[in-house]
């Protein structure tokens, strides 16, 4: 639930909160905006030329025509463009009479013309006077039939004359027609530009409301109790609780001290051990997950990035949880001798439409265990999409998706990368599989992805820092059959298991690789597993591509690979029990593998995942 709450805040945040700058900037423009000419006052003449009634008075009055009493509203004597008239008000508009003749008085364009020129005092003359029989955004508080007259003045005057009385309604010029979109904007009424308790604000409140009443309950869920212990703190400032390091492999034991009340990620790079993360301890990419205990309370953070399997055995995300006591730490294998190497780039050759095989040279061979990944340093760097030597297909996808030419960062970030080698494959280079994470369709204009635009910009000779090799994701040795599931990135650890399994260690028991991918040429390494498809009878492949539409040549499978490889093979295999899976991909066909193991009764134990090369 909290997982939900949390997604549905921050894009609604996200929303919202262009709709605040909105509301900010026109609220600005509004109050920037001069008020007398935002009404008009600036034109409007000082003096006009009217015809003292009292001088009428004094004269013969003509009476108006005659009228049902019963249908007279109102009558008032007034001056009009310099003749004093009656102005009748009946249930079907005004009535104006000459006072003096008698006669009825018609605005029409001539007259309309006069009056609106009288009462105007800039430098333009009119350009066009227009009949407007219904009202316009500019005339919405009036009743029609109104004149419209032009002026040819840059701020583009009109003044509306109403055509019953020959009053002026309003003066409107490009100060007002500004102010008219701010004011639309504030108040979020698109059409009639009037409501202030328009739906679309009221609804915008309550989301507001919602948010701060959610913002609240995340906030809670953000802290623990240990967070408010401000007295318990400041009495344990100096004390140090002891941490018992050790390897996945339950060697390598260490005890280093920690300051209390610091996170577990904190004080493991305090301690000489960073764990590997891109969030930055953040809680939300779930590389610095350890084993402490399951005796620790199970956070929001820890649920959503480890399943429940690890969650049972203990494992917890380092940056969540404080260091109250002494603990006992499982380490990701790897870490505690972690090292921090200077490669040099090779080459970066596109093996697919979106991802690239970056070749990396060491000072000397990596020795590393099959199925690990490293960590890549990103510093602050900026670079151009013309600087790039992409191939044409790739640099369509960037031009066409909307991402900005210019990307870069400008702090150190790290991102994780699975070795598609396998331990000494290549003597001292080795291989990684980097997917250029361009915006998909309906994302457009979202930036680049900072780790795999860094590296694509790196010219042959440049040098990377790396740090590692680190990771949990191997083959034990029992002799099981092995069952390989990937998409995606997710081929570089199962390119590295299977080759080291077959060439090196020379396994005998039966193999499988099931591979999906959308379309042919998203394949990749496939001569390799033919050449050990041909080489050991213990292993297959097989591809299903989930876009295959428009391809009437390919007679393999089609469709995602969870459901082929529960047709094709797990619902008539003969003992499924004795399988061993090993999963890596992207998070939907990840999610989907693991449903469908679940579903056809495989335990936890026997299933083995990496999402980290994606």
């Amino acid at each position: 639930m909290m997982t939900f709450v949390r997604q549905a805040h921050k894009w609604i945040a996200l929303i919202l909160g262009i709709q605040l700058a909105l509301w900010m900037l026109s609220g600005l423009g509004m109050a920037i905006l001069p008020h007398d000419r935002v009404v008009g006052e600036h034109r409007r003449a000082d003096v006009i030329n009217k015809q003292p009634l009292r001088e009428v008075a004094n004269g013969t009055l003509g009476a108006p025509e005659t009228l049902n009493a019963d249908e007279v509203r109102r009558i008032r004597l007034r001056s009009l463009n310099g003749r004093v008239i009656f102005d009748t008000v009946t249930a079907e508009g005004s009535v104006l009479t000459d006072a003096v003749t008698g006669e009825t008085v018609t605005v029409d364009e001539q007259l309309a013309s006069e009056i609106a020129l009288k009462d105007y005092s800039g430098p333009g003359e009119i350009t066009r006077a227009s009949l407007l029989p219904e009202p316009t955004l500019e005339i919405r508080d009036h009743a029609p039939p109104a004149w419209r007259v032009d002026f040819s003045d840059p701020e583009r005057t009109s003044i509306y004359v109403s055509a019953s009385d020959g009053e002026i309604l309003e003066r409107r010029n490009n100060y007002w027609r500004t102010f008219d979109v701010f004011w639309m904007i504030h108040i979020m009424d698109y059409v009639s530009r009037s409501s202030f308790n328009h739906p679309l604000i009221v609804l915008t409140a309550l989301v507001v409301l919602w948010l701060g009443v959610s913002g609240i309950a995340l906030w809670w869920d953000s802290f623990r109790r240990n967070d408010f212990n401000l007295i318990g703190k400041w009495r344990s400032r100096k004390q140090t609780f002891a941490l018992s390091l050790a390897d996945s492999e339950g060697g390598a034991l260490r005890t280093v001290e920690a300051r209390p009340m610091q996170s577990l990620f904190a004080a493991m790079g305090d301690q000489g051990y960073p764990l590997p993360s891109t969030c930055g301890g953040g809680g939300t990419c779930g590389l610095c997950r350890v084993r402490i205990g399951p005796e620790l309370p199970i956070l929001s953070a820890d649920r959503r990035q480890i399943p429940d399997s690890e969650l049972k055995a203990g494992y917890r995300l380092a940056c969540q949880h404080r260091v109250t006591a002494p603990l006992f730490v499982t380490l990701p294998h790897g870490l505690m001798d972690a090292k921090d190497v200077e490669g040099r780039i090779v080459s970066s050759t596109f093996i697919t439409p979106d991802m690239y095989e970056l070749r990396i040279s060491l000072p000397e061979p990596l020795e590393f265990r099959a199925g690990s990944y490293l960590q890549v340093e990103i510093p602050p760097f900026s670079s151009d999409l013309d600087h790039l030597q992409l191939p044409a297909p790739v640099l369509e996808q960037w031009e066409t998706s909307g991402t900005a030419k210019t990307f870069g960062s400008g702090e150190t970030a790290f991102r994780t990368y699975s070795l598609a080698n396998a331990p000494g494959e290549f003597g001292s280079d080795i291989i990684l599989n980097i997917r250029l994470a361009l915006p998909k369709a309906g994302a457009s204009g979202a930036p680049v992805g900072v780790g795999s635009a860094f590296l694509i910009s790196r010219d042959a000779g440049e040098t990377v820092k790396l740090r590692g090799p680190f990771g949990d994701f191997h083959v034990d040795d029992e002799d099981e059959e092995l069952v390989f599931i990937g998409g995606g990135a997710g081929i570089a650890p199962i390119r590295s298991i299977i080759l080291d399994e077959l060439t090196r260690k020379g396994r005998t028991s039966r193999m499988s690789f099931w591979y999906g991918v959308r379309t042919q040429d998203h394949i990749v390494y496939g001569d390799d597993f033919d050449r050990l498809e041909q080489a050991h009878p213990n292993f297959s492949w097989q591809v299903a591509l989930s876009d295959a539409s428009t391809n009437h040549e390919w007679t393999g499978p089609r469709g995602l690979i969870h459901k082929i490889v529960r047709d094709h093979y797990l619902a008539s295999h003969p003992d499924i029990g004795n399988c061993r899976f090993y999963i890596c991909g992207p998070p939907a066909m990840l999610e989907a593998v693991l449903a469908l193991l679940k579903s056809l009764g495989v335990s936890d134990a026997k299933i083995a995942f990496d999402d980290f090369g994606n």
